[in-house]
């Protein structure tokens, strides 16, 4: 439950509001009063309405929006540095992230989830979505631990009853495959708990598995089931080529064909990776509000290809960024992810004005508030909205002189420069440490449960006791 709530003034920073009018507030205020922002814009502006509100010095600080990562695997959290660099997507799921995943307990699962929230809430993440939780990682004990934190979260069931992952038939191991029926069932009793829970923070939704994993008649009861209980679907699209190749074996068409033949084009529908499509797919998802959730680094790192991202947003499709888990990205820092998303596309494209620093910035909170269902809430400081606001520090070398700070947050920062994270309202980060989560804990159980795991998986690693 929320403690009492306070009314602050965020004072004296460069405000970035992400409204849609692309503007930054020198010496600008945001107003809180309880779990909603009253007021955003100059001193000057706002002095006159902020009587009895505790004053919170951004002096040379950045104050933006929370950050939205919709796309996230918190039982990956633990397998940072532990899966090997150099594998393509099929075969490092099959030999190595799956071996691990699968000899889970709930407590395994829960102390990487601890570790990846932790991880976002310093860096300055305040909502996700996490793509399939199974049934071995403890759906409630990690809800919980989301209420307990402040985060907001989408928390998505696993939904499968198929073995395979694209044209690679039955190599799902055992101990990671899931009954059709057991899944809905359960997504249904997890909905009807956590839904609308923690004062609205949490949100349940279908995390499909790939195709080839989840049967046709499962496809169309997801569709259904999302429809009838007003909630969302999310799963990973078009990421490798063995995709495309087994849309158009399977199905006889390509990436929107198939979502269109099980009717899951649509608003919070959101995907990730959507590294292969083409302008037809771009067409049909923009006209649908259908999400991409853009993941870089981890497309980069397993050699899956360059999502057209600019290409997208030039059609109007909703383009949101992910960080994906623990051993495709090795961090959970979305300012990063920024500066990569932009990078990219300049290199893709040969051209260094096919993405800009603005456009990024609106992928990590509008879009992503968009992908989630909640851009009236969500993903901007305007009146009326929640107050998940992240205060980023502008006092290291790597981020001085301060000249645009636009420029400098998506190039030159990290998620180490957040000093401070509301989230309705509430501090969950004030001055770099953490008040809802024991870090020090968090950190030793994640050593603790590593070890416990590679025990399980019986694979010989270097592992270096730091705590």
């Amino acid at each position: 439950m929320r403690g009492n709530l306070s009314r602050y003034l965020i004072k004296g920073g460069f405000v970035i509001p992400v409204d849609g009018q692309r503007r930054i507030i020198r010496d600008g205020c945001v107003l809180v009063d309880g779990d909603k922002i009253e007021m955003v814009g100059p001193w000057e502006q706002v002095r006159p309405y902020s009587a009895a509100a505790e004053v919170v010095d951004a002096e040379n600080c950045v104050i933006i929006p929370g950050l939205v990562d919709t796309h996230v695997h918190l039982a990956q959290a633990l397998l940072r540095g532990v899966v090997p660099d150099n594998v393509t997507l099929i075969p490092w799921l099959k030999n190595w992230v799956w071996r691990f995943l699968g000899v889970y307990d709930n407590e395994d699962a829960k102390a990487s989830a601890a570790l990846c929230i932790l991880e976002m809430l310093k860096t300055g993440t305040t909502s996700f979505i996490e793509i399939h939780l199974h049934s071995r990682y403890g759906f409630n004990g990690i809800a919980e631990l989301v209420e307990k934190s402040g985060i907001r979260g989408v928390l998505s069931k696993t939904i499968m009853d198929m073995k395979g992952y694209a044209t690679a038939e039955n190599i799902f191991p055992p101990s990671l495959v899931e009954d059709g029926e057991a899944c809905v069932r359960e997504f249904k009793e997890m909905h009807r708990r956590w839904a609308g829970k923690a004062d609205g923070r949490i949100d349940v939704w279908l995390g499909l598995r790939s195709a080839g994993a989840v049967s046709d008649s499962l496809f169309y009861e997801a569709a259904a089931l999302a429809k009838e209980y007003d909630t969302g679907i999310t799963n990973h699209v078009a990421e490798v080529r063995e995709d495309l190749e087994y849309y158009s074996k399977a199905y006889g068409t390509g990436v929107s064909g198939f979502l269109e033949k099980f009717n899951m084009l649509g608003e919070k529908h959101v995907y990730a990776h959507c590294v292969w499509l083409n302008e037809e797919d771009m067409r049909k998802f923009a006209a649908t509000g259908t999400t991409v959730a853009h993941c870089p680094s981890s497309n980069m790192k397993l050699g899956s290809g360059i999502a057209p991202v600019s290409d997208m947003l030039r059609y109007g499709v909703n383009v949101s960024l992910g960080c994906d888990g623990g051993p495709s990205n090795d961090s959970y820092d979305m300012i990063r992810e920024m500066k990569i998303a932009a990078l990219l596309q300049k290199a893709r494209t040969l051209d260094p004005s096919a993405i800009s620093a603005w456009d990024v910035l609106e992928m990590a909170t509008r879009n992503g508030a968009r992908a989630m269902g909640k851009l009236s809430q969500l993903g901007s400081l305007e009146p009326n909205k929640k107050a998940d606001i992240v205060i980023v520090s502008l006092k290291k070398p790597s981020v001085t002189p301060i000249s645009n700070p636009l420029s400098l947050l998506v190039y030159s920062a990290s998620g180490e420069d957040v000093r401070d994270v509301m989230i309705d309202g509430r501090f969950i980060v004030r001055n770099r440490q953490a008040l809802t989560l024991d870090e020090e804990q968090v950190l030793r159980n994640a050593n603790k449960h590593l070890e416990r795991i590679v025990a399980k998986v019986d694979v010989k690693l270097d592992l270096l006791k730091t705590i």
